[in-house]
C-alpha cells in the first residue's frame, strides 16, 4: 500500500528538566513520552485515513458512478494538495509554534468528509455526485497535506536521529495493525449492509476516529523552532539551492510519479477483475499489516545500521518487479497470488515509507527544517497527482489497444507492467543522492559484508553550506 505520510497551546510537562535542553531540542522524558503518545494518535489517524481511501473511497466512488479518470483522480489529488505545505510551513514561521496549525489543519481537514458521506442525500444529478466526490477529496486533502509536513517536520525535531530507523520502523508495524482492525471491520460491515448506508456508517466513524487523533495531537510537547522567518519566496527557494535536497528530490519525484501510474488502479481490479469482496480486501490488508509488524522494526534497525539509501535501492527495485508481479499472476477463482502479495507488499513498504521519510530528514538540516520538507512534500505530491492524472485515460487507451479477453491479459496487466518499468529504473537516480556512513548497495547485497552490521554508523553532521 503506498505509498506512507498539524493560536500556540501548551501542553503539561511531565518532568522538569535537570538541565536545560539544546536548542531546538526535547529534553528525554518529553521526547520519550511524545514519541509514546504519537503511536497512540497514529492508530487512530489510521482509521480515519483507511476508512477515507483504499477500498472504502474506491467502492464508495464507484457506487457514485465514478469513471476511470475520476478513480485515477480520487487517487491522485491528495497528492496534489500537498503543494499547499510551503504555505504551511511560512505560516509556522510567522506564528514560530507548529501546533496550532498542525491540530486546526488536521481537523478541518477530516472534518470536510462529513460532507461526503452526506453526497447520496444531495439533491444533485446522480452523474455529478462522483465528480462532487473529487472535489471534496481534493479540498480535504489541501488541509490534511499541510498537517502532513508540519508533523514530519515536528517528529524530525523529537526523535533523536540514531534512533529514527527503529522507531518509526516499529511506529509503522504498530500502525499497521490498527488499519487491519479498521479494514476487517469495514469489510465485514460493507459486505453486510446496503449502499449507500454502509459507506456512509463507515465515513462517520472516520471522522470520529479523526477528531480524536486531533485532540491527541495537542498532548505531544514541540521543540521550539530553530529557524529565522523566511519570506514567502524564501521558503522555496532556500531548500532548492541545497544540491544534496536536490538529488534527493529529483528521486523522490520521480518515483511518486512511477508509483501512482498504477496505485489508483490496485484495488479496482481486485473488485472489478478478480471479483474479491470487502473481506477479501480486508484480509489482503491483513496479510500485509501482520508481515509489517514483523518486517517493518526489522528493517528499521538495518537502516540505522546500513543506512536509508542502500535499503531503498533494494527495496523500490523489488516493487518494480516481484510486486506487480503477485498482482498480475492472479485471476478470479486464482487468489493465492493476492496473498503471497500482501507478504510482498509489506516487504517493500515497510521499509521504503519510512526509509524516504527518514532519508528526507537526513538531507535537511534543522534549521528551517519545515521549509524543506514543505517543498519535498509539495513537489512530490504535484507528481504524484500528474501520476494518477495520466493514471485514467493511459488504462483508457490500454482498453482500446488490449481488450480484455477474458481470464489472460487485461488493459490492468498493461498498466502495472508500464508502472513497474519505471519503478525498476529508480535506483539510478536514488544513487546519486549522498547519506553519510551509509553502505553501497552492492556491499548490502553481498554476503560477507554482513558481519559489518554490528558496527553501528557515525553520527550525522551537518555541513556548513546549509546554515
Amino acid at each position: 500500500m503506498t505509498p506512507p505520510l498539524p493560536a500556540p497551546e501548551e501542553t503539561a510537562p511531565v518532568a522538569a528538566p535537570s538541565a536545560p535542553a539544546p536548542a531546538g531540542l526535547l529534553p528525554e522524558l518529553l521526547a520519550r513520552r511524545t514519541m509514546r503518545l504519537s503511536v497512540i494518535e497514529g492508530g487512530f489517524a489510521m482509521f480515519f485515513i483507511n476508512w477515507t481511501s483504499g477500498s472504502v473511497l474506491t467502492g464508495y466512488a464507484l457506487h457514485l458512478g465514478a469513471t476511470p479518470s475520476a478513480l485515477g483522480l480520487i487517487a491522485s489529488v491528495p497528492l496534489l494538495g500537498q503543494a499547499v505545505s510551503p504555505l504551511a510551513a511560512w505560516l509556522v514561521g510567522r506564528r514560530g509554534r507548529r501546533k496550532g496549525v498542525a491540530v486546526g489543519t488536521a481537523l478541518i481537514g477530516r472534518g470536510l468528509w462529513l460532507l461526503a458521506a452526506a453526497l447520496p442525500l444531495l439533491p444533485v444529478p446522480a452523474e455529478a455526485k462522483g465528480g462532487l466526490l473529487v472535489a471534496l477529496v481534493a479540498l480535504s486533502s489541501l488541509f490534511i497535506a499541510a498537517n502532513g509536513a508540519l508533523w514530519t517536520a515536528w517528529m524530525g525535531d523529537v526523535v533523536p536521529w540514531k534512533e529514527r530507523g527503529r522507531y518509526f520502523g516499529l511506529r509503522t508495524g504498530v500502525l499497521g495493525v490498527a488499519g487491519t482492525a479498521a479494514n476487517l471491520v469495514a469489510g465485514v460491515w460493507l459486505d453486510r449492509t446496503q449502499a449507500p448506508l454502509n459507506f456512509q456508517v463507515v465515513l462517520l466513524v472516520a471522522v470520529a476516529a479523526g477528531v480524536v487523533a486531533a485532540v491527541l495531537l495537542t498532548r505531544h510537547d514541540e521543540p521550539p523552532l530553530d529557524s529565522a522567518r523566511l519570506p514567502m519566496r524564501r521558503a522555496f527557494t532556500l531548500p532548492m539551492s541545497d544540491p544534496t535536497f536536490r538529488r534527493l528530490l529529483v528521486f523522490a519525484v520521480y518515483w511518486t510519479f512511477a508509483v501512482l501510474l498504477a496505485a489508483p488502479f490496485v484495488i479496482p481490479y481486485f473488485l472489478n477483475y478478480l471479483r474479491m469482496t470487502y473481506v477479501e480486501v480486508a484480509i489482503w490488508s491483513a496479510i500485509s499489516a501482520a508481515s509489517a509488524l514483523v518486517l517493518a522494526p526489522a528493517w528499521g534497525r538495518l537502516s540505522d545500521r546500513v543506512g536509508n539509501r542502500p535499503v531503498l535501492a533494494v527495496t523500490t527495485f523489488l516493487a518494480g518487479t516481484l510486486l506487480p508481479l503477485t498482482w498480475m499472476l492472479a485471476a478470479p477463482g486464482r487468489l493465492w497470488p493476492i496473498w503471497l502479495a500482501g507478504v510482498v507488499d509489506a516487504l517493500v513498504w515497510s521499509a521504503i515509507n519510512p526509509g524516504l521519510f527518514n532519508l528526507s530528514l537526513a538531507a535537511t538540516p534543522r534549521e528551517n527544517r519545515a521549509a524543506f520538507i514543505a517543498v519535498f512534500s509539495a513537489l512530490t505530491g504535484v507528481a504524484g497527482f500528474v501520476g494518477g492524472l495520466v493514471s485514467g485515460p493511459l488504462l483508457e487507451l490500454y482498453r482500446v489497444l488490449t481488450p480484455n479477453t477474458g481470464h489472460g491479459w487485461t488493459p490492468y496487466h498493461t498498466l502495472f507492467a508500464t508502472s513497474a518499468a519505471l519503478r525498476v529504473l529508480a535506483w539510478t537516480l536514488l544513487r546519486r543522492v549522498p547519506e553519510e556512513g551509509a553502505w553501497r548497495t552492492r556491499d548490502l547485497m553481498n554476503l560477507s559484508h554482513l558481519r559489518r552490521i554490528s558496527v553501528p554508523r557515525p553520527p550525522l553532521r551537518w555541513p556548513s553550506r546549509r546554515r
